[in-house]
């Protein structure tokens, strides 16, 4: 996985391309990009996340969410403007999809989306990529297991990570970082995969 600073080229003195600032973006609505000071022609970095699925349980299983999908790429804008912005809600409890995550308008040469994260009880979700027009990464998945067993698997810097059963820390709730929903054994022991987020990167 590429670090975020190589998508920003060298200065052409021969130095750094500079410090990145960032944008969180924690809620849907609407931003102006020239408010950041953002130009038409600019060089940005995205990082989406997609809500993470709800926790499952059921009679023989526990299954914890997926960890929300996420996309990482870098675009050149257009002319700089307005973006819409669409933050996936974490599925709900008993194995709800984590909803998509979105980016669109402001110059943007196409919409950017994580799509939904998949049911708990869906087979392994595997990384896929997406070359030159950025990367679209799956969720990280939790363990599948028996006997209410269920581990929580690492996302990207805590964002799109899978839910983990019985410790409470790895079942919570965390607003913005696409986590999926943990699980406690026994029936109705599961719990919403958490919200997703949008990061802009710029100079």
């Amino acid at each position: 996985m590429a670090n975020i600073s190589s998508f920003f080229p060298a200065a052409a003195s021969g130095g750094g391309g500079g410090i990145l600032k960032q944008h969180i973006i924690t809620s849907s609505g609407t931003l102006d990009l020239t408010t950041l000071g953002i130009a038409d022609g600019d060089t940005i970095g995205l990082f989406l996340v997609g809500g993470g699925g709800g926790g499952d349980t059921g009679s023989t299983h526990a299954r914890a969410g997926f960890g929300g999908n996420m996309w990482l790429g870098s675009v050149v804008l257009g002319t700089a403007g307005t973006v819409t912005a669409t933050i996936g809600a974490g599925g709900a409890a008993n194995s709800g999809r984590g909803g998509s995550t979105s980016i669109t308008g402001g110059g943007l040469p196409a919409t950017k989306s994580t799509g939904q994260s998949p049911v708990a009880d869906a087979t392994y979700y595997p990384a896929s990529f997406g070359g030159s027009t950025g990367y679209v990464i799956g969720g990280s998945p939790a363990h599948v297991g028996s006997s209410y067993e269920a581990s929580s698997q690492y996302g990207i810097n805590g964002y799109g990570a899978g839910g983990g059963c019985n410790d409470a820390s790895l079942r919570a709730v965390i607003p913005n970082t696409g986590r999926g929903g943990g699980v406690l054994g026994g029936s109705g022991g599961h719990v919403a995969g958490s919200s997703g987020v949008i990061i802009i990167y710029y100079l």
